[in-house]
C-alpha cells in the first residue's frame, strides 16, 4: 500500500467549518478577531509549558484541502515530514516559524476562518479560529505527541486510486488499489477526512489552442477524531457500490411506478451548495463561483458564476465530475434554468465532455473532446432543453474540441456549463439541472 503520496494542492471548497474547536477537546470563546491592520500573536508551548522556540507554523483557509490542485513546492518543505505549499498571503496561506520565546506576530488576516496549526517534528497541535474585522486577540497552541489514522475509501466505479486530505491541514495520502490510506503524523482533535478525485486534462479550446481542465470529484467525508499516541481505525469514507439501489429514483422527482418507463434525475439544485463543482478558464479570463439566492421570483439557492472574457476565444466554465464513465445513450435531454445580467450579447453553453488521462484513453480507444450547444441568455429566468439532436455537429476543424454526440454519449465524464460574452464582468445564475430519459447518473 502506499503511503505519504504528495502532490501538493490549494483549496476546495467542501464541507462546513467546525468553530472553535482545539486538538483533542472543545474550547468555547476560541475564536480569534482582528482588525485588518494589526497583526496577531501566536504563542506555542510544549507540554510542560516551556516555549516551542522555533516551531514552524501554518495558517490555512479552513476549507483548504492539499491535494485539489497542482501548485509549486514551498523550499521550506525540505526538512518537514510533510511538503507544504508556497506562503499565499492574499489567498490566507502563510508559513513561518516562531522565535526563542515561542512567540509569533501573524500578518493581518483577512475576515474569514482559519486554521493554525503548530508542528515541531512528532509534537504538533492545531486550533480553528474566526478573524473578524473588530478587535485583537492571542492565538495559543500546546504541541503534544501526535496520532495517526487508517481507513478505506469505496472507490467508484471505474476509479483506480483516490486522494484523500484533511480540511483546512496540508496532509493528504493516496489510496491503494482498494481504497486504503493511512495518516501517520496528525495533531491531536476532530478533522473533516475527505475522499477526492482531482484531475487535470487538456483538451482543444474554441481557438485550437490546448488548454488544461481541473475536475474535482468528491467522492465521500467523514469527521475523525484523532488523539495522541492512538490510531483510529477502520474509518469509512464513501457509499460501498453493492449497498446503492440502482431503481431509487430522487424525491420529489418522479413517482416510483413510472421510473422504469422515464427515468427523471434532479441532478443538481444547488439547494445545498456548489460543492463538487469546479470552474476553469482560458488565459486572461476570470471565475468565481458560488451559491446565490435566486432572485427573480425564483426560490432558493442557485449557482452564480461572476466572469470576464476578453474575446470569443477565451472561455470560462462551471462543471461537475460525473461517478465515472457514465453511458448517458439514452439521453432524452438534460433540462436546466439560467438567466444572465444582458439583454443581449450573453450566451451560455452546455457540454457533455469526456476528460480522461492517457491511460484511460489508450485502455478504451476514446479519445478527449465534447458533443455541445450555444444557447442565448438574457437578464430573465429561462428554461432551457438541450437534446441530442440540438447539439453542434462535429466538423472537421473540431471547433473548441467538439467531437460530436456519437463520439462521446456512451462515456461522458463531464458537465460543463460555459458562461460567454466579450467584456464583463457578466454574471449568470444556474438552477434545478434535470436529466430525463437515464436512471444511473449523479
Amino acid at each position: 500500500m502506499k503511503k505519504w503520496v504528495w502532490h501538493i494542492g490549494l483549496t476546495a471548497a467542501v464541507g462546513a467549518l467546525i468553530a472553535a474547536c482545539t486538538a483533542g477537546k472543545d474550547t468555547a470563546g476560541s475564536s480569534l478577531e482582528t482588525e485588518n491592520s494589526v497583526a496577531v500573536v501566536l504563542t506555542v508551548q510544549k507540554g510542560d509549558g516551556t516555549p516551542a522556540a522555533r516551531t514552524r507554523v501554518f495558517v490555512r483557509p479552513s476549507d483548504f484541502l492539499a491535494g485539489a490542485n497542482s501548485l509549486t513546492l514551498s523550499d521550506e518543505s525540505d526538512n518537514l515530514e510533510s511538503p507544504v505549499v508556497e506562503t499565499d498571503s492574499a489567498a490566507g496561506i502563510l508559513n513561518a516559524e516562531t522565535d526563542d520565546q515561542g512567540r509569533l506576530n501573524l500578518p493581518r488576516l483577512k475576515p474569514g476562518s482559519y486554521t493554525i496549526e503548530a508542528r515541531e517534528n512528532t509534537l504538533k497541535d492545531f486550533k480553528r479560529v474566526e478573524v473578524t474585522d473588530s478587535s485583537l486577540d492571542s492565538v495559543s497552541l500546546k504541541v503534544a505527541a501526535t496520532g495517526s489514522m487508517s481507513g478505506q475509501v469505496y472507490l467508484p466505479e471505474d476509479v483506480r486510486s483516490v486522494t484523500v486530505g484533511i480540511q483546512g491541514l496540508d496532509y493528504f495520502v493516496q489510496t491503494d488499489s482498494l481504497g486504503n490510506f493511512v495518516f501517520e503524523n496528525l495533531p491531536a482533535g476532530n478533522f473533516s477526512v475527505v475522499g477526492f478525485v482531482y484531475s487535470t486534462y487538456e483538451i482543444a479550446g474554441p481557438d485550437g489552442n490546448v488548454s488544461a481542465y481541473n475536475s474535482f470529484l468528491p467522492v465521500g467525508s467523514r469527521t475523525v477524531h484523532v488523539s495522541s499516541e492512538k490510531t483510529s481505525e477502520n474509518v469509512k469514507i464513501g457509499v460501498q457500490a453493492d449497498t446503492v439501489s440502482k431503481d431509487t429514483v430522487p424525491q420529489d422527482t418522479v413517482e416510483e411506478d413510472t421510473a422504469d418507463v422515464y427515468p427523471v434525475v434532479l441532478f443538481e439544485d444547488f439547494e445545498d451548495s456548489t460543492y463538487g463543482w469546479y470552474t476553469t478558464v482560458s488565459k486572461y479570463a476570470s471565475a468565481k463561483l458560488d451559491a446565490d439566492s435566486a432572485g427573480l421570483d425564483r426560490e432558493g439557492l442557485v449557482a452564480h458564476m461572476v466572469y470576464t472574457n476578453d474575446s470569443n476565444y477565451n472561455w470560462v466554465l462551471m462543471g461537475k465530475s460525473l461517478r465515472g464513465i457514465t453511458d448517458l445513450s439514452e439521453l432524452d435531454s438534460v433540462v436546466f434554468y439560467a438567466r444572465g445580467v444582458q439583454d443581449s450579447g450573453q450566451w451560455v453553453s452546455f457540454s457533455f465532455d469526456v476528460l480522461m488521462d492517457s491511460v484511460d484513453l489508450e485502455k478504451f480507444g476514446y479519445e478527449n473532446g465534447k458533443a455541445w450547444v450555444n444557447m442565448s441568455v438574457d437578464s430573465e429566468w429561462h428554461r432551457y432543453v438541450v437534446k441530442p439532436d440540438s447539439l453542434i455537429p462535429a466538423d472537421s476543424t473540431r471547433n473548441g474540441g467538439n467531437i460530436g454526440w456519437d463520439k462521446v454519449k456512451d462515456h461522458v465524464t463531464n458537465l460543463n456549463i460555459f458562461g460567454g460574452g466579450i467584456g464583463g464582468p457578466f454574471e449568470i445564475w444556474v438552477d434545478d439541472i434535470t436529466i430525463y430519459g437515464v436512471k444511473d447518473v449523479d
